[in-house]
């Protein structure tokens, strides 16, 4: 009896070790799925990071650069989706046409002050100020004894309104002439006119980065550095730092990682330089502030614009350099980027003392 029972229980003994053992398998392969869902979903993310475009660079649902069709037009506005843009070379302006006949009609001119057309009466002036920028509102009509004006849509041979808006408040300054067709309504013409943003206003800027915030981790805008006093280690440079560093992400060590241009203006020059390996330098015009932005630690190879090519705001220009190389200096793999006063010729990383800071801006303090 005793024997039979002893046999009972190593069986049932022996059937518990075997449900333990099975479970712990079950356990242990949906423990495998569980973490190579997780990298695939983690490289998938990244990839997404690196590859697909920044929502925080992208423009608003059907916005128009007009500086693609002349870089005089430094604007750029909502079109809805029936209508297209064209220049107009002859004059050097721009039709926004529906499928029937151009709608607006924009032109520009440079002075230090709004113009009164001798070729026109004026049938009404009204000053106003669009979106920060001096504008004077009119509604015109051609005068009985000039010619057609050539190149232009037959209403601006007609009576009709328009707007001209001051780009800044420098002299000289660019002017444009936003004149619309009678036909369309004064409404869809506000609208227009609502969405413009000019490459000179704070609102046109945007992250040089994507996710930003993230990266500036260790040397911000006026942090004093020196060998054996810097959050980088081993530190080669001595003085106060006046510019904002972006760092790269965990996984883009090895992957490149997209430059976007602050802000509209031309490039000045791509070259090498010591402390940066590549760089570029741009000129802006930030709030009527003549600006001249340095990329630094660029891989030149990347960069496709040529000297006094037009940069849009958001437009991708280069690739981070890699670490340790001569596209870097040496350096880390990061993104130096300065903004100096002024066009000037000075692309320094750090000055000397905290009062020439004042002759730079931090880039993260103006975009907030």
């Amino acid at each position: 009896m005793d024997r039979a029972f002893c046999l009972v229980y190593i069986m049932i003994m022996n059937y518990k070790v075997k449900i333990i053992i099975f479970l712990l398998l079950v356990g242990a392969v949906l423990l495998i799925i569980f973490l190579s869902k997780s990298d695939r979903s983690e490289e998938q993310q990244q990839s997404q990071t690196t590859q697909q475009p920044n929502q925080d660079l992208a423009q608003q649902p059907n916005s128009f650069e007009f500086t693609k069709l002349n870089p005089l037009f430094r604007f750029s506005a909502q079109l809805p989706s029936n209508v297209t843009a064209e220049y107009v070379p002859q004059i050097e302006s721009i039709s926004i046409n529906n499928k029937e006949e151009p709608q607006i009609f924009i032109r520009y001119f440079t002075g230090n002050e709004f113009l009164t057309l001798s070729t026109v009466d004026i049938l009404s002036r009204k000053p106003t100020e669009i979106k920060g920028h001096a504008a004077i509102e009119y509604e015109i009509k051609k005068k009985p004894n000039i010619a057609d004006f050539p190149f232009q849509p037959s209403w601006r041979n007609e009576q009709h309104k328009l707007i001209d808006i001051r780009l800044t408040n420098n002299d000289p300054s660019i002017f444009y002439v936003f004149a619309y067709n009678p036909k369309l309504s004064e409404a869809t013409f506000r609208e227009f006119i609502d969405s413009l943003v000019f490459h000179n206003d704070k609102q046109s800027l945007v992250q040089p980065i994507r996710q930003a915030e993230r990266r500036v981790t260790k040397k911000p805008f006026g942090l004093y550095v020196e060998p054996g006093q810097s959050p980088v280690a081993p530190e080669r440079f001595k003085g106060f730092h006046n510019a904002v560093d972006y760092e790269i992400l965990a996984g883009e060590e090895k992957k490149n990682v997209e430059i976007f241009a602050i802000c509209g203006g031309f490039l000045r020059e791509k070259k090498t330089a010591q402390g940066y390996g590549g760089v570029l330098i741009q000129d802006c015009l930030i709030q009527d502030q003549p600006v001249t932005v340095i990329y630094g630690h660029i891989k030149l190879g990347s960069v496709t614009k040529q000297a006094e090519d037009y940069i849009i705001p958001g437009e991708k220009i280069a690739l981070l350099g890699d670490a340790d190389s001569s596209e870097t200096d040496g350096e880390r793999k990061h993104l130096h980027l300065g903004i100096k006063k002024g066009l000037s010729s000075d692309i320094r990383g750090y000055v000397q003392s905290e009062t020439e800071l004042d002759d730079w801006i931090d880039f993260t303090a103006l975009i907030e």
